[in-house]
């Protein structure tokens, strides 16, 4: 599978895939997929579990496993990207401090800043996403850090590596109702300071209503409909994607907010 780099892109695309398709064994798992994300897009897609969002992602980023056939384009600049994950814990070492992975992000830095800029970055990021006490937290192992605080302290890692786009995938997931949206709040309010491009992975489509520019819907390996967020909530065309909406509108007559 061609994996091309960013002179192949126009300057205002940041993930281009044309014609993507992923086979294993005869089994098709990902079916002509085609999508293109824009500089300063909150592009979301939304599909059940099982639909193909986070192998598609993981195709982006180049991290499906080898035997899988994968035919088609993706246009990439993987500098530019990063990403967080629905288990954010297990892609940590549990065994060591956050401070410690901090300290060895910032050791992969070509410009390093000082010791104590890096803490004061560190601390105010914390802070940002409503993290309290940063010194006390970054003393802490990752098996001590509830699932929104880990979630946090992934993003705030992937911020620490300064991407132009970060890839989402199912970042509230783990939380509640509460917590969601307070991490929602806190997400979007750096997003908008760090002018960031966002993938966002989702099967919540009150989400998708909220914070999205652009929408994909998944189905069983296929994008079924794709077009900007005011375009799919208005005129949604295919059944699957009618029946996704109506069941956010139930559920929102019976969710004060």
């Amino acid at each position: 599978m061609p994996i091309t780099q960013q002179n192949v892109r126009t300057n205002d695309e940041i993930i281009s895939v044309d014609q993507f398709t992923i086979m294993h064994q005869d089994r098709i798992l990902l079916k002509d997929i085609a999508m293109t994300v824009t500089k300063g897009a909150f592009y979301c897609i939304i599909g059940e579990s099982g639909s193909g969002k986070t192998l598609l992602t993981r195709a982006i980023l180049q991290m499906n496993a080898p035997q899988l056939e994968q035919k088609g384009t993706i246009a990439v600049d993987l500098v530019q990207v990063d990403a967080v994950f629905q288990d954010a814990q297990s892609n940590m070492f549990q065994n060591v401090t956050l401070q410690k992975h901090f300290n060895a992000l910032y050791a992969t830095k070509s410009k390093r800043p000082s010791r104590k800029d890096q803490q004061s970055e560190i601390h105010q990021m914390m802070t940002q996403l409503g993290l309290s006490q940063p010194e006390q937290l970054l003393k802490r192992y990752p098996f001590e850090l509830s699932g929104g605080m880990a979630q946090r302290i992934a993003f705030i890692m992937a911020l620490v590596r300064q991407p132009d786009c970060l890839i989402l995938d199912e970042p509230t997931s783990a939380l509640d109702q509460e917590n969601s949206q307070k991490f929602m709040h806190h997400l979007m309010e750096v997003i908008r300071q760090r002018d960031l491009t966002v993938l966002f992975v989702t099967h919540d489509f009150n989400l998708v209503r909220r914070y999205a520019t652009h929408v994909s819907v998944m189905k069983s390996g296929e994008m079924i409909e794709s077009g900007s967020v005011t375009q799919i909530l208005s005129h949604p065309k295919h059944p699957y994607t009618q029946q996704l909406i109506e069941a956010a509108n139930r559920r929102n007559a019976y969710v004060t907010y």
